[in-house]
């Protein structure tokens, strides 16, 4: 029997009532009659529903015999394990539920399911690159949720021709010329069923250049002052700059460049040190210009002409010796007002040991000591700003001093050095001095060793000996020496004299 239920608006509702039992259930013997059920009840059907698009759910059990099946969605109540759907407009999502009964025994289980309701096609996107690149095929897809099936529709436009391009399916290609700056892609989904249609759009920029890239500005710079260079380029969608002068970075496509002093953190209106043997040499300006789209590099370089009008030099060529007189001249002013001499960027303060003359323009040390080191500037003042000089880094060679011979993992030795027979000793020579020193070892009278480190394994007390250290200074024409003695003894002895020596420091 079929059983025909039809309601009005929102809802197209038919429900049919199955057979009560099959041909193959009426030719079950006796001992098969035994009612059950009903169990493992389900709604199966689609999850969202499109309006007026019908749609039909079944309602199932394990049951016997036949389970009857009412459904309920709302206030309406249906007969019939198939449940016809459909919705004429958009409403909230529904929940349908199915009640499984056993005639026989009455008993029953429900079970539900909630269902979306969708106007039409929805959640429509374009997936694909951001940008194109002229001449090179990219791909797009377009997707939507759609019931039974979405058919897709593209529109292409390019705005250099002002041409219009319709191609069909879920996925298209794209090669735009190296003319075209940006390509609309219109995607339009329509269900197959509903007729409905919804869409979307996406403009991709065609990623053109940098191209022809320069920079404008002077070609000859003084330290200390201030100049505008601007970096031109052709460049789609945009570029990004990226300047370089002297291992520093600008950003931005037109920049106010300092020459700063290298070596030192930028500092409005202060000047870059190039540390250069002439006054005047060369130094390259970077412009980098990336696109922003495909990342495509272009690179200019400008080679400036820096001149630093003002320098410090040593007055003689003779290498700074600490305990000897030395010298410093603030060069290449012309008649300053003033003479300001710094230190590390510090002001200086004059002593009987440092002394100017009279107009500043020397700086002399009687001595030079170790402690005068560091970097030495001067600024100048003759009739504007202020100019720093170039500086120079006084670099004061010394030593050696406090030669000292070191056991490894017990430091420095005394006159006698204890050792077994048989054990290997490594040794380290160690002094003060600048630049760094060279190291000679002399053991029992004879050359052993010419490095700062010297190792020795004596096997008897014959093979003890002194044991000397040489530091020499090729600069200073200096030397220090430390000495030892190395005596082999017995490990009861040994112990006898580390415990005198613990008891005698302590």
């Amino acid at each position: 029997m079929v059983l025909l239920c039809t309601f009005s608006l929102p809802l197209l509702l038919t429900c049919l009532a199955g057979t009560l039992a099959s041909e193959r259930e009426q030719g079950r013997t006796s001992e098969e009659t035994t009612p059950y059920g009903p169990s493992s009840v389900e709604i199966s059907g689609v999850n969202t529903v499109t309006v007026e698009v019908p749609y039909g759910f079944q309602c199932s059990a394990n049951c016997f015999p036949a389970c009857t099946f009412t459904w309920t969605r709302g206030g309406l109540t249906t007969q019939g394990p198939e449940l016809n759907l459909q919705l004429k407009e958009q409403v909230p999502p529904q929940v349908l539920i199915c009640m499984a009964i056993n005639p026989t025994t009455g008993k029953s289980v429900t079970v539900s399911k909630t269902v979306n309701v969708t106007a039409g096609p929805s959640n429509i996107k374009i997936t694909g690159p951001d940008t194109l690149s002229s001449g090179v095929t990219s791909n797009f897809s377009c997707s939507a949720d759609c019931y039974p099936s979405c058919s897709y529709t593209w529109t292409i436009s390019s705005d250099a021709q002002s041409t219009v391009t319709t191609k069909y399916g879920q996925t298209i290609s794209v090669t735009p010329n190296s003319w075209e700056i940006a390509e609309e892609l219109i995607c339009e989904a329509q269900d197959t069923v509903s007729l409905l249609y919804i869409s979307t759009y996406v403009t991709p920029y065609v990623a053109h250049g940098p191209v022809d890239i320069s920079i404008t500005g002077a070609s000859s710079v003084t330290l200390g002052d201030t100049y505008n260079f601007v970096c031109f380029v052709d460049c789609t969608p945009s570029c990004n700059f990226t300047w370089t002068f002297n291992g520093k970075t600008f950003n931005g496509d037109e920049i106010q460049l300092p020459i700063f002093h290298k070596g030192h953190k930028p500092v409005i209106s202060s000047k870059l040190v190039v540390t250069v043997d002439e006054y005047r040499h060369n130094e390259a300006l970077t412009c980098e210009a990336k696109n922003v789209a495909s990342g495509v590099t272009a690179v200019s370089t400008k080679i400036l002409s820096v001149t630093d009008p003002i320098s410090v030099q040593p007055v003689s060529q003779d290498k700074p010796l600490a305990h000897q007189p030395f010298s410093l001249q603030c060069v290449g002013s012309q008649n300053p007002a003033s003479i300001l001499w710094l230190k590390n960027g510090l002001p200086i303060a004059v002593s009987g040991r440092i002394s100017l003359s009279p107009n500043n323009i020397t700086m002399s040390f009687s001595p030079l000591l170790q402690s005068d080191g560091g970097l030495y500037q001067c600024i100048v003042s003759q009739g504007g700003a202020a100019i720093k000089g170039v500086g120079y880094q006084l670099n004061v060679n010394y030593g050696p001093l406090q030669a000292v011979i070191i056991q490894s993992g017990k430091g420095p030795v005394g006159k006698v050095l204890y050792l077994l027979p048989g054990s290997k000793t490594a040794l380290q020579c160690s002094a003060l001095c600048y630049p760094t020193c060279t190291y000679t070892w002399i053991y029992k009278g004879r050359l052993a060793e010419m490095n700062a480190s010297f190792s020795l394994t004596p096997e008897t007390t014959m093979d003890g000996g002194p044991l000397s250290c040489v530091a020499y200074n090729s600069v200073t024409n200096d030397n220090s020496t430390a000495n030892t003695s190395v005596v082999l003894i017995g490990e009861q002895q040994l112990d006898c004299i580390i415990k005198k020596i613990f008891l005698f420091r302590h």
